[in-house]
């Protein structure tokens, strides 16, 4: 499974709050784990999800 796999089963599953995962996501990508359109992807998920009532 890759980063962005899982991190894309986490969001889905709102294990961690909006900030958290958000955080998360980001360091994931500034240490080399996950490409420019992977993070983009998550991000939008991310707001996609927890933006949901």
């Amino acid at each position: 499974m890759t980063p962005y796999q899982i991190w894309e089963k986490m969001t889905k599953a709102k294990v961690y709050s909006k900030a958290v995962v958000t955080t998360r996501v980001n360091t994931v990508y500034a240490v080399g784990q996950l490409g420019d359109e992977e993070c983009t992807a998550l991000i939008q998920l991310i707001e996609t999800v927890y933006d949901a009532a």
